[in-house]
């Protein structure tokens, strides 16, 4: 590296949001799982408006990403067990290779014409099954590739990646699907998963899990469950989280209809309108980070709810393309600020032998009990219209936040003095 980059990548990695940046295995975590995040985005803007295409039914279209959610409820909380028990380098390849098969399906059943509706529920069923498994493995990775002081910085760096996708997949993926076709999409996200693999062969970081007294199985599969539930903190986290992914994440299954429907756009104004979500996701990154060594962490994530529910009702009484993408910029803003919030809190607040079982729990929160709100908002939607679905979100989440705001101010926050923070 030349002297002058050498300098400039030493003064940005004295930031608090870029030091996650001076582990090597943190860098090679971050690119594999930004280009694999890609190519899922490229994939969601192809497929969600050929499934509106394929159909024309808004209930339809939340119905795959119901599906794609719908593995979560049911193995969600028990699938960490194999990230605590497992070597992760060798779950976490695993599980790239049997996410590919579903897009490689999709591309070949697209370019030969046969595709069909039932093919985009399997290929959703699959990867959510494989997902309960991945998510809380690459998660539990980012912990051992850093120091415990530099943990609350690297959450949020690494879910960039899924969030600086957010804004180039969609974009790209209006454009390809416009010019050369959804089957290239499909494609190109099933080629994408390899990104990940390779960098999860290339870390240098031991990964094997230490050896530990033997427990019974029901203890594997049940003691995260039950530490988050009895323990106060995790249990008002994981209520909070779980109302935000069942009322204020519904529209995300809803957005080609909305883009079509509403706004009046085509597959290029979906992407930009997705890649709206992802800006303000990034923001919201780049706010956490800057303040991830300060115990403001409780207080952004009952702020987050609250500017959530407003952002809805607006989103809900507009058909401007101009009024909607600011507001959904600040929609996914206050997404990842109180996800990625609840995500540090759970993994500082959690002894290290639960971790992968207790951060299966957040994703449970986020994905498991997400299907009833998508297959809520879509049938609502079909019978009464997008915007008094959206609406119906907006209300439900203000009425949660209202009730939670209190018993979120009691989660203590971690003593960042003792981690070496700065």
């Amino acid at each position: 590296m030349p002297e002058v980059e050498r300098a400039w990548f030493s003064n940005l990695t004295r930031l608090p949001a870029f030091r996650a940046l001076t582990y090597r295995d943190f860098r090679v975590l971050w690119v594999g799982a930004f280009v694999s995040f890609t190519g899922s985005m490229v994939q969601n803007v192809a497929q969600g408006y050929l499934v509106y295409e394929l159909t024309g039914d808004a209930a339809k279209l939340a119905f795959v990403m119901f599906c794609a959610m719908l593995p979560i409820s049911f193995v969600g909380p028990f699938a960490g067990f194999v990230a605590d028990l497992f070597d992760k380098r060798k779950v976490l390849i695993w599980c790239m290779a049997l996410s590919s098969a579903g897009p490689l399906l999709l591309a070949w059943g697209t370019a030969a014409g046969w595709v069909a509706y039932w093919h985009f529920i399997a290929s959703a069923l699959w990867i959510g099954l494989v997902q309960c498994v991945e998510v809380p493995t690459r998660q539990g990775i980012v912990r051992q590739v850093v120091d415990e002081k530099d943990l609350a910085a690297a959450i949020p760096a690494q879910a960039s990646t899924f969030n600086l996708a957010r804004i180039v997949g969609p974009a790209l993926g209006g454009f390809l699907a416009a010019t050369v076709g959804p089957a290239w999409c499909f494609l190109i996200n099933g080629l994408s998963f390899s990104a990940m693999a390779f960098a999860a062969a290339k870390l240098k970081t031991q990964l094997h899990n230490p050896p530990e007294r033997r427990e019974p199985v029901k203890d594997l599969l049940f003691e995260g469950l039950r530490f988050t539930f009895r323990t106060t903190s995790h249990r008002t986290l994981f209520l909070l989280e779980t109302a935000t992914s069942v009322f204020g994440t519904s529209y995300l299954a809803l957005m080609p209809a909305i883009a079509k429907s509403k706004l009046g756009l085509d597959q290029r104004g979906l992407g930009a309108a997705m890649s709206c979500v992802g800006i303000g996701a990034l923001i919201g990154l780049i706010l956490l980070a800057s303040v991830s060594a300060r115990p403001y962490k409780t207080l952004l994530v009952r702020v987050a709810m609250a500017i959530m529910s407003l952002g809805l009702f607006g989103l809900a009484s507009t058909t401007s393309p101009w009024v909607a993408f600011p507001i959904l910029s600040v929609l996914g803003a206050c997404t990842i600020v109180q996800f990625n919030s609840t995500n540090t809190l759970f993994q500082l607040l959690t002894p290290e032998k639960l971790r992968g079982r207790v951060l299966s729990m957040h994703l449970w929160a986020i994905g498991g009990m997400a299907p009833l709100g998508v297959l809520a908002s879509g049938w609502i939607a079909r019978e009464a219209g997008l915007a008094f679905a959206l609406a119906c979100g907006a209300a439900a989440l203000g009425l949660t936040t209202a009730v939670g705001w209190m018993a979120a101010s009691k989660v203590p926050e971690p003593d960042f003095g003792n981690t070496g923070a700065a």
